[in-house]
């Protein structure tokens, strides 16, 4: 991936989770020790985009990290969470997210965005995701914030 964008994907997610989550995010730019490499439960966000470009992108969230913006998002106590605010609030940041980056680097507003789709992985190992052309890592201090992005 082109550091250009790299860097714009960095300042857009850092904005919206910083603004709507009170959550930093640190771009990682080596390969995550053994120990961040644990598997675990994950929430899995996708969303599409198309018109002027398309492609999507995945992001794969921490339980604790998901959990943690669900209480910043929604307000609500850390022990009141359910699993499906958690996917909501999973969903409606990659809509957030992605929305941003495309409105900077598609500013005439040729291309739209899918609904967003969220899971539940129970058993979920970043490690799978080593290797992808697409892939940018941040550091959170709920875990490592993985996102996949694919353009056609």
């Amino acid at each position: 991936m082109d550091e250009d964008l790299r860097r714009v994907i960095f300042e857009t997610f850092s904005e919206v989770f910083e603004t709507m989550f009170f959550t930093f995010l640190e771009p990682l730019e080596e390969t995550p020790g053994r120990e961040e490499l644990a598997c675990g439960r994950f929430v899995e966000a996708t969303i599409s985009y198309s018109g002027g470009c398309t492609g999507s992108f995945l992001f794969y969230f921490p339980w604790e990290l998901g959990k943690n913006i669900t209480v910043n998002f929604l307000g609500v106590d850390e022990d009141e969470v359910q699993d499906g605010q958690v996917k909501d609030t999973a969903a409606e940041t990659a809509n957030m997210a992605i929305g941003g980056l495309l409105g900077k680097l598609d500013p005439a507003g040729k291309a739209s965005l899918a609904i967003p789709q969220a899971r539940v992985l129970a058993e979920f190992s970043p490690e799978t995701l080593l290797g992808k052309s697409g892939l940018c890592m941040f550091n959170t201090e709920f875990g490592i914030l993985w996102v996949v992005g694919t353009h056609a």
